[in-house]
C-alpha cells in the first residue's frame, strides 16, 4: 500500500500569478466608452436645467447644482478612462483571465473545461468601429459569466473558434474516459470473469 503523504507546499516554488502578460482592450474601444459616458452626462444635463428652470424655487440652487454637474461629468469620464486601462484579458494553456476595477482590481480566472458555450456580441457602437464582445459561459442561464468587450472583430472570433475547439477537445477526452469505465464496468459485472478466491471461501462458507 502507498504510503499516505501530505507535505506543505513550497509557495516559492508556485508559479507566479504576477507574470501573467494582460492584453489591453483596443483602443478603438475607447472611443465607445466617450459616446456612451456623453449620453449619460448629456442625459444629466437635461435633468438639471429641467429641475433648476421649470421652479422658480430652484433657481438659487443654480450655480451648486450646475458646479455639481461638472465635477459629477469630470468623475464620469475619468472613471470611464481608468476603468478602459485597467482592463486586460489574457489566455493559457488552460484557462482565460479578465482583469477590470478600478478601486478595487477583480481578476477572473475561468478554465476551459468548464466552459459550456460561447458567444459574440455586436453592439451598434461596437459595429461602428469594427468590435466585438466575447461572452463566456459555464453554466446554464442567460447571462455570461466572463464578458471582455472592446475586441477586435477578427480577434474575437479566433479567440472563440480556439474556446470551441477546447471545449470539443475536453469532451472528447472526457467521453473516452466514460467509455473506459463503462467496458471496465461491465467485464467486472460479467459473469464469466474468474472469482477470487477469497470471495470462493466466502461461497462456500
Amino acid at each position: 500500500m502507498e504510503e499516505f503523504k501530505n507535505e506543505v507546499v513550497d509557495f516559492d516554488s508556485l508559479p507566479k500569478f504576477e507574470s501573467v502578460v494582460f492584453v489591453p482592450l483596443h483602443r478603438d474601444y475607447l472611443n465607445v466608452v466617450y459616446i456612451n459616458q456623453f449620453i449619460i452626462a448629456i442625459i444629466a444635463s437635461i435633468a438639471a436645467s429641467l429641475f433648476l428652470f421649470f421652479k422658480e424655487e430652484n433657481k438659487p440652487f443654480v450655480l451648486p447644482i450646475v458646479s455639481g454637474l461638472f465635477i459629477f461629468i469630470l468623475l464620469l469620464f475619468g472613471f470611464a478612462i481608468l476603468s478602459f486601462r485597467k482592463k486586460g484579458y489574457a489566455l493559457r494553456e488552460k484557462d482565460i483571465l479578465f482583469r477590470k476595477g478600478v478601486i478595487a482590481t477583480t481578476t477572473t480566472i475561468i478554465p476551459f473545461n468548464r466552459i459550456q458555450h460561447v458567444a459574440l456580441h455586436e453592439g451598434a457602437l461596437d459595429r461602428m468601429y469594427d468590435l466585438s464582445e466575447l461572452q463566456v459561459f459555464t453554466a446554464g442561464g442567460s447571462h455570461s459569466d466572463l464578458s471582455i468587450a472592446g475586441l477586435p472583430k477578427e480577434q474575437a472570433e479566433q479567440i472563440k473558434t480556439f474556446l470551441l475547439n477546447k471545449i470539443l477537445i475536453d469532451k472528447e477526452i472526457n467521453s473516452d474516459i466514460e467509455s473506459k469505465t463503462l467496458i471496465s464496468s461491465d467485464l467486472s459485472d460479467d459473469p464469466l470473469t474468474p472469482i477470487s478466491e477469497s470471495k470462493k471461501d466466502e461461497d462456500a462458507i
